[in-house]
């Protein structure tokens, strides 16, 4: 496969339901795109070992930070651990393996945030993701970033880890 300089994938943007559940919701829109809806207040009760995550208004200790409950529900996965994907890993997952995947920054007092990316373009030489945000709650917001800043931002976040090949299992 040889990746053009712009690709994307048809995801469809989540906004998180909880101020806490990014990962829910980045993991439902991965988990949507490759055919299995999993609502963000499932893999909350999943990750909680609870049953009442879905109920209105929410329980104390449901609005939980965590990572996606993809081995939870069939899916295999790779994941990277404090580094980001290449730009070159990038576009064949996107383009080649026509695949979004999923990916966390850490804040540099603590806590993260977590993403999907879902398409990439070269322009003027300069490397860009483009971006479904979950943020803000309800919502959600498409964004682009550059692949530098995609990567790091001194001051303003790390690369935590990115879950990648995401995969139904037979």
């Amino acid at each position: 496969c040889n990746p053009p300089q712009l690709s994307s994938q048809s995801v469809t943007l989540r906004g998180q339901e909880n101020s806490n559940w990014c990962w829910a919701a980045s993991g439902q829109m991965v988990m949507s795109f490759l055919g299995t809806n999993v609502n963000q207040c499932t893999q909350a009760n999943t990750i909680l070992n609870r049953n009442d995550c879905c109920n209105t208004p929410l329980p104390n200790g449901c609005n939980t930070t965590g990572w996606p409950e993809f081995a939870e529900n069939d899916f295999r996965f790779d994941r990277t651990s404090n580094t980001a994907l290449t730009w070159g890993d990038i576009r064949l997952q996107i383009h080649c393996s026509k695949k979004p995947f999923a990916f966390s920054w850490h804040w540099p007092g603590g806590g993260g945030h977590m993403m999907v990316v879902y398409g990439y373009a070269t322009i003027n030489n300069v490397n860009y993701v483009s971006v479904y945000d979950p943020l803000p709650v309800g919502v959600g917001t498409d964004t682009i970033y550059t692949y530098d800043y995609y990567n790091t931002s001194p001051g303003h976040h790390t690369h935590w880890d990115d879950f990648y090949n995401v995969t139904k299992e037979d």
